[in-house]
């Protein structure tokens, strides 16, 4: 049934309807009864069947006529107002909004451009883009999860790794808030030793560049970081690491402040340091001379606490402090450490292991530090000895289980880093620092004479034992007419050119001459040029930037 809610052609049309069906029903009516009256004629019986059936459709069409006759008379009495009072009710209706929510699709998210997002929304993963940080060996790209959960992105390294065409699934990890992956660089750099270290009057050694381009360091005399455990396989960049921690621990130190211990089963790695005046003894690589000497060392830590017990002070600082007589710190440095322990029969095995743990255990406070670095930690690595070195430095390893050797855990696999220096130091990985002839010439001004370390400083004579520092050779004068082998060769480069020129040669000279100190700062070169004076080698002329040696 209509309502008065209609349009107004509506409404003429059943207005009009009514009339056209009055009409239409009389003159149907009429034909049918005419049809009907045709068919009682005599005629062919087909044309009466046809007949009938014209007469049944327009009876039919008749009634219907009717009722349409009939249902218009309801609105026979609208007026014209009315009907335009029904229009504005059709448009309010028309253009409501419809009562049922229709549902909109949303328009698709466009495919990101950044590679490691477009991996991840490959894999139905949705991620913003946090951060990215770039260090020397590798791009750290920090990113947060929009549609699932952080541990779902941990777990996508293999198809990180296949996504992007790398060597190596990316290194992940939770970074300040985000998820960090680590990509590696398509050229590296190197972290250049000259470029990030600077002297420090704390007992420091340095570790590496993190991501934010700052050198980190750790300092020897702090128990989080008194001893040093590391490993590496071939290629890992280990012992260039070793020599790059050596040396910042070395120049610009004096020899009456430390002394240095190294143990070198390869003979190759330390050649550097073999004249370096902080050895207590030439570079060892035998077992009877490691053992010899950590008896040695044993023997030293105890009768450095029994000074401090006679002095009331609890290490070593607290007796430099009240002592005119200073003692020096002692680091005993292994490299291969496992190629040291083949060599040793099962008693040396046990003497060296009880000989480390114990120095481990108590030999902080009396300013001796260990540094121990191996290639095969799983054999060599005890908890025992792990638990005493809580500085723990991992380079690239063949395996995780390896890296569980130092660590102590699983946290990190050391076989997912890029060697070449790449690390992981203290939950970060770090770029180790790169040194170069430059930095290794450093070492050769801090050769000393017995003049320059009159009072042995290991032992004091009330110990009632030699001075250790006494026995190393290292303390044997050097005069004007001292042996050539008192300098280590890049100062026997210089003094062997000068004698050749047999003149003055000036520190340009030397950098343009020799390739040894092509990189070297000319003010280096021209306090070579003093101290060979100074020990009696040659004469200068001039002074400050204008300053000459001959050997004459």
């Amino acid at each position: 049934m209509l309502t008065k809610d209609f349009h107004p052609a509506q409404l003429t049309y059943v207005l009009e309807s009514r009339r056209t069906a009055k009409y239409g029903n009389i003159a149907t009516f009429a034909l049918g009864i005419s049809a009907c009256v045709v068919c009682i004629l005599p005629s062919h019986w087909a044309l009466k069947v046809s007949n009938l059936a014209i007469a049944s459709g327009l009876f039919i069409t008749s009634y219907k006529l009717e009722k349409l006759q009939k249902w218009g008379e309801d609105y026979r009495h609208t007026t014209n107002h009315e009907s335009i009072k029904g229009y504005g009710r059709h448009l309010d209706s028309s253009f409501a909004p419809p009562k049922r929510e229709i549902a909109i699709a949303e328009p698709e998210k466009a495919i990101p451009s950044h590679p490691i997002l477009k991996a991840l929304h490959n894999l139905k993963i949705e991620c913003e883009l946090a951060k990215e940080l770039t260090s020397p060996s590798f791009v750290r790209t920090l990113i947060k999860p929009i549609n699932c959960t952080a541990a779902k992105v941990l777990t996508t390294g293999q198809e990180l790794q296949l996504e992007l065409g790398l060597d190596l699934p990316p290194v992940m990890s939770i970074y300040k808030g985000a998820i960090a992956i680590d990509t590696p660089r398509e050229v590296r750099q190197s972290a250049k030793f000259a470029d990030y270290w600077k002297p420090s009057a704390k007992f420091e050694v340095s570790i590496g560049v993190d991501i934010n381009n700052k050198l980190v360091s750790i300092d020897l005399a702090q128990p989080e970081s008194c001893h040093v455990l590391g490993c590496g396989t071939t290629g890992s960049g280990k012992s260039i690491f070793l020599q790059s921690l050596a040396l910042s621990l070395l120049i610009d130190r004096p020899a009456s402040d430390l002394h240095l211990l190294i143990c070198d089963a390869k003979r190759v790695t330390f050649q550097r340091f073999k004249n370096c005046s902080h050895l207590l003894a030439p570079i060892m690589s035998k077992p009877d001379e490691v053992i010899k000497w950590l008896h040695q060392i044993v023997d030293e830590m105890e009768n450095r606490y029994e000074i401090f017990e006679r002095m009331g002070v609890e290490n070593i600082e607290g007796f430099n402090q009240r002592s005119s007589e200073k003692l020096a710190r002692i680091v005993f440095l292994f490299d291969e450490f496992g190629d040291l322990w083949d060599c040793c029969t099962k008693l040396q095995v046990d003497q060296l292991e009880n000989l480390i743990i114990r120095l481990g255990q108590k030999a902080r406070a009396a300013g001796i530090h260990l540094i121990i670095f191996t290639q095969r930690p799983k054999k060599v690595v005890s908890p025992r000895l792990r638990s005493n070195c809580p500085a723990r430095v991992l380079l690239t390893v063949v395996d995780a289980s390896e890296s569980e050797a130092i660590l102590g855990n699983k946290s990190f696999d050391g076989s997912q880093l890029l060697g070449r220096g790449d690390l992981y130091f203290d939950g970060d990985r770090l770029q180790s620092l790169l040194p170069d002839e430059s930095d290794f010439a450093k070492l050769l001004t801090q050769n000393i004479s017995a003049d320059d370390t009159e009072n042995p400083d290991i032992l004091l004579a009330s110990a009632g034992q030699q001075p250790v520092s006494t026995v190393s050779a290292r303390q044997q004068s050097v005069s004007p007419s001292a042996p050539r082998q008192q300098l280590s060769a890049p100062l026997l480069t210089i003094l062997d050119y000068a004698k050749e020129q047999d003149s003055f040669v000036s520190a340009r000279k030397i950098q343009s001459s020799i390739r040894l100190f092509r990189d070297t700062p000319a003010d280096e070169i021209r306090k070579y040029f003093q101290w060979l004076a100074d020990k009696g080698y040659g004469i200068v002329r001039g002074d400050a930037d204008k300053l000459e040696f001959s050997a004459g």
